[in-house]
């Protein structure tokens, strides 16, 4: 199921028609029960066909909330990843004459890695080798602020070690906002029980309608299509917004 939560929009295709199916078998049940012939039948259906489509409702919007609230997360940590790594680079400049250098050099080395992993979509193996550079690059990093801090301890030296840590910091936490998604039991419930719902609405069709059919079907698909896109920050058509990056590298790049 992973593999279609990580492709959104051909997941919606196959929810819209697998539910206009799904219509269509609630309808020949019908049909073949002969519930639009009991009033009863007809209006215990339609009563549970409106609390289930209720319940989809509820569902549908919780999880595009959940959704939508984890999307901003990681747009703000990518800002303020960008910013902790600008803000390093320029407090190295302030080191001594060889340690600057290097630094500075390892910090743009380290913006194209994180660039590098974060247009890797669903290339597992390269955003694994880009992350695998980027924390060889904190640890020379590291490695060298150790020595660094041997022999100076000031307030500079200390800054800079501030600005470093926080570097590291924000690195996990984008790693693990990109590896908090929608949990696959709260996909299951929204599709068994929009499954559930669609065919009581079946039930409660007297005759074919192409409009009926397609309507439901395809509104919930577009609602699940969004969810997914927006939780499946390596595909689909809503990515993050990279600018901020970019404008890093450049600036660094005109500061050499």
């Amino acid at each position: 199921m992973q593999f279609f939560l990580d492709h959104p929009w051909p997941l919606g295709v196959i929810t819209a028609i697998f539910l206009a199916l799904v219509i269509e078998a609630g309808r020949y049940t019908a049909d073949r029960s002969h519930i639009q012939e009991d009033s009863h039948r007809k209006d215990q259906m339609a009563a549970l066909r409106d609390g289930l489509f209720v319940l989809v409702s509820l569902l549908v919007g919780f999880t595009l909330a959940l959704s939508a609230a984890r999307y901003s997360e990681r747009r703000t940590l990518f800002i303020d990843e960008a910013n902790a790594i600008g803000a390093t680079y320029l407090r190295a400049a302030t080191l001594t004459a060889s340690n600057s250098s290097e630094a500075q050099q390892l910090l743009r080395q380290y913006v194209d890695a994180r660039l590098d992993a974060d247009n890797a979509g669903l290339d597992s193996s390269r955003a694994v080798e880009a992350n695998h550079r980027a924390k060889q690059i904190q640890e020379r990093l590291w490695k060298d602020l150790v020595e660094t801090t041997k022999t100076d301890r000031s307030a500079v030296a200390a800054a800079y070690l501030s600005s470093l840590n926080q570097v590291i910091d924000l690195y996990e936490k984008r790693i693990a906002s990109f590896e908090n998604r929608i949990p696959i039991p709260v996909w299951l419930l929204i599709f068994s029980v929009s499954t559930i719902a669609v065919f009581t609405r079946g039930l409660t069709l007297a005759r074919r309608f192409w409009l009926t059919v397609l309507v439901a079907p395809l509104t919930i698909a577009i609602m699940v299509t969004l969810i997914a896109d927006l939780d499946t920050p390596s595909s689909g058509f809503i990515r993050m917004d990279q600018r901020a990056m970019l404008r890093l590298k450049a600036d660094m790049d005109d500061q050499r």
